[in-house]
């Protein structure tokens, strides 16, 4: 359990432990009180779906290709909910990827064969070498300056280093299809709550990425150097230059109940063995509780405070989800997997 005792906003679900948060004398975040001054979610969020609808249009307008859009698929809600926005709404031609990381619950397995199926979408499986996965997973926990505090703020170690290895092969899987738009299932506090669509310049990101991608090697091994590397020679080959990435969840309002309930309809079903806040992997409440024990406070509360003040999420239940902290007596399967000592945490 997260400590009782501790100041949480009154509006939303953050807590005085979290970077960069004040109250002010009414025990309001600041975080909810710039959002006071912001437009409306519901005028942002339409606002977000023309740009992103006049994008991807745009894109598609001049596609030759067999697919208009690589969508990460992970065969939970959030994901599941995107393709078949994709799909049914915007009519697009998806080929859905799933990279499986040795975690994933039987039952996503079964719901990205089910979806994918039901949708008429291709579909395809990467599955990296379960050394290196282990030895990220285990290298991520041991090393906590490995990703910026920014990303800190928004998941844990663990799920950052995944989120990363994900994003180089989404970018791999457009470059070989010559597919120049990527879709994720995030939502808003997992990514900023403007990036419905982001314009990826690739000679930019290979610069960015210099840095980050010595800090990988060092910390995880040369495998990385394949895994988490953007070849430029890849890039050349496609002749893309600039990739589109779409996040249409951040245009939409519906709410986890709602979500659910439409992809329900489909013949997706929920995981048992994958804790409050996921619903496809099986070491993310690893992730959650070491993240609480090394800073303090649930790696969710900054996207569930989001869904609060959009009105997406009622507050009570936000609470209970947020303040539930995974024990490590329940983790010795997901710990021992990847090598992990708990005593020491």
């Amino acid at each position: 359990m997260a400590n009782v005792d501790m100041h949480i906003c009154s509006v939303c679900v953050l807590p005085e432990s979290f970077p960069g948060i004040t109250f002010n004398n009414d025990g309001i975040c600041n975080f909810c009180q710039e959002a006071r001054n912001e437009m409306t979610p519901s005028e942002r969020f339409k606002l977000l779906q023309e740009e992103m609808s006049l994008a991807i249009e745009t894109r598609r307008k001049f596609n030759q290709n067999d697919y208009d859009c690589i969508v990460a698929y992970s065969g939970g809600k959030d994901s599941t909910y995107t393709l078949k926005l994709l799909v049914e709404k915007y009519r697009l031609r998806c080929l859905a990827v799933t990279l499986n990381n040795g975690f994933m619950s039987e039952q996503a397995r079964e719901n990205c064969e089910v979806i994918t199926s039901t949708l008429g979408v291709d579909y395809l499986v990467i599955k990296p070498a379960t050394s290196f996965m282990r030895n990220m997973y285990l290298e991520s926990v041991k090393n906590t300056e490995i990703h910026a505090e920014s990303a800190i703020k928004r998941a844990s170690n663990i799920c950052n280093s995944c989120i990363n290895l994900i994003n180089v092969q989404m970018i791999r899987v457009a470059l070989q299809h010559g597919v120049s738009i990527i879709a994720g299932g995030y939502i808003g506090g997992q990514v900023p709550k403007d990036a419905a669509k982001l314009e990826l310049d690739l000679a930019v990101l290979m610069k960015s990425r210099e840095k980050m991608q010595s800090k990988f090697i060092s910390s995880f091994g040369t495998e990385a150097q394949y895994y988490m590397q953007i070849p430029q020679s890849l890039i050349m080959r496609s002749n893309i230059n600039n990739i589109l990435i779409i996040n249409p969840l951040l245009t939409v309002l519906s709410s986890e109940d709602e979500i659910i309930t439409s992809i329900s309809k489909l013949g997706w079903k929920k995981t048992i063995d994958t804790g409050r806040n996921s619903s496809n992997c099986r070491l993310n409440d690893l992730g959650i509780a070491i993240h609480y024990r090394q800073r303090g406070f649930n790696p969710y509360v900054f996207e569930i405070s989001e869904q609060v003040r959009n009105g997406q999420l009622d507050r009570l239940v936000a609470l209970e989800k947020v303040s539930t902290i995974p024990s490590f007596s329940d983790l010795t399967w997901q710990a021992t997997t990847i090598g992990l000592k708990l005593d020491e945490y």
